[in-house]
């Protein structure tokens, strides 16, 4: 824009100038200083923006209207090529790669993406130049710099941008999630991607996983119904605190009926209630023996882990068992190692324990 604005302004300056000293030399022999600070010289800035606003705006139509020439005579593309006028907000795709060129733009809105780019990249929200490798911030905006090519990578499962401009597209996974908060760089990526293929359990909502969020009781409970194969259950023991035509219900009764669960003692299951980590393998683990009938082995040794005494004696064996098939490694927290079985499980921590139990025990 100053490229062009700088010397229009000048131009329309001068011009002023000398209608200001043709003026004074007819009539009035001094021009006031306050008169050229206060109303001349922004009166000549404000005429070079608008010259400049304005052989850009013909600049851009005259491109456009070339690009639509092409498009039409081409069946709607122009090479890999395509074009936006305006950011509006679009999904893109796990690994898709978004190359645009010298004067495009684009905004980002939501999900996880990268750029690498060969000369200069502005970030106008930041107002500042973009190092080539950066990820793009959600909600700032960006514009590709004179000479340059930029190549956006989406990296989470799909993400939100809008694009502005020129662009050719290369196409990303043929398998992806749907989420934006699910990223390649995030230790979860491949368990939350292959609990989702799996179908054992999706989203918050249609792009969101919320990895960090716990799960509860009847989520879980849910989850193992469904691994198998949601069987029906007309009758079986039931807990006061789970209506019969709650959505958990029957994964509820299956799972009581099958000795996966027994409750909270009182007659209650608390379906709302966050499953901890302990309560989680213990599911797991009578879902193999008491369900698949699977005989356990002897198990890990559980004496490293330096919170062993916070796990309940009931859940030893499970835990013992667990850490040996793989399913629960631990937590690491400098040189300590830990269980945290009275921490409540993430959503991520789930479907990592869950991938590595259908891998490894189903």
């Amino acid at each position: 824009m100053k490229k062009y604005l700088r010397p229009l302004g000048l131009i329309l300056a001068l011009a002023l100038l000398t209608a200001g000293v043709c003026a004074a030399s007819s009539g009035d022999s001094v021009i006031s200083l306050s008169y050229l600070r206060d109303t001349f010289f922004p009166k000549a800035v404000q005429a070079g923006e608008e010259a400049g606003n304005k052989l850009l705006q013909e600049t851009y139509d005259k491109e456009k209207a070339r690009l639509d020439a092409a498009l039409n005579g081409s069946g709607g593309s122009v090479g890999a090529g395509s074009s936006s006028d305006t950011l509006q907000r679009r999904d893109w795709s796990d690994g898709q790669i978004i190359t645009l060129s010298t004067g495009s733009g684009f905004l980002m809105l939501d999900g996880s993406a990268t750029l690498v780019h060969t000369g200069a990249v502005v970030d106008v929200t930041a107002g500042a130049e973009v190092t080539s490798g950066s990820a793009l911030v959600k909600n700032h905006r960006y514009l590709v710099g004179e000479n340059t090519d930029t190549a956006v990578t989406i990296r989470s499962g799909e993400a939100a941008l809008g694009v502005q401009g020129s662009y050719t597209l290369t196409p990303g996974k043929s398998q992806h999630t749907p989420f934006y908060d699910v990223s390649q760089s995030d230790w979860f990526y491949t368990p939350v991607g292959y609990a989702y293929e799996k179908g054992l359990f999706s989203g918050m909502d249609a792009n969101h996983f919320s990895p960090g969020s716990p799960m509860n009781r009847a989520m879980l409970m849910s989850v193992l119904h469904r691994l198998a194969g949601s069987p029906a259950v007309s009758s079986g023991p039931e807990f006061a605190d789970v209506a019969s035509n709650s959505w958990y219900a029957q994964a509820v009764r299956w799972g009581a009926g099958q000795g996966i669960t027994s409750g909270m003692g009182n007659n209650r299951f608390n379906p709302d209630g966050l499953v901890t980590r302990e309560q989680a393998v213990a599911m797991m683990y009578n879902y193999a023996v008491q369900y698949m009938r699977l005989t356990p082995g002897a198990g890990a040794d559980l004496s490293r882990y330096a919170d062993l005494s916070s796990l309940s004696g009931w859940a030893q064996p499970a835990m013992a068992w667990a850490v040996e098939q793989g399913i629960i490694s631990g937590v690491t927290n400098g040189t300590t190692l830990t269980l945290d079985p009275q921490r409540s499980a993430t959503r991520a921590e789930m479907a990592t324990m869950l991938r590595a139990f259908c891998e490894n025990i189903l």
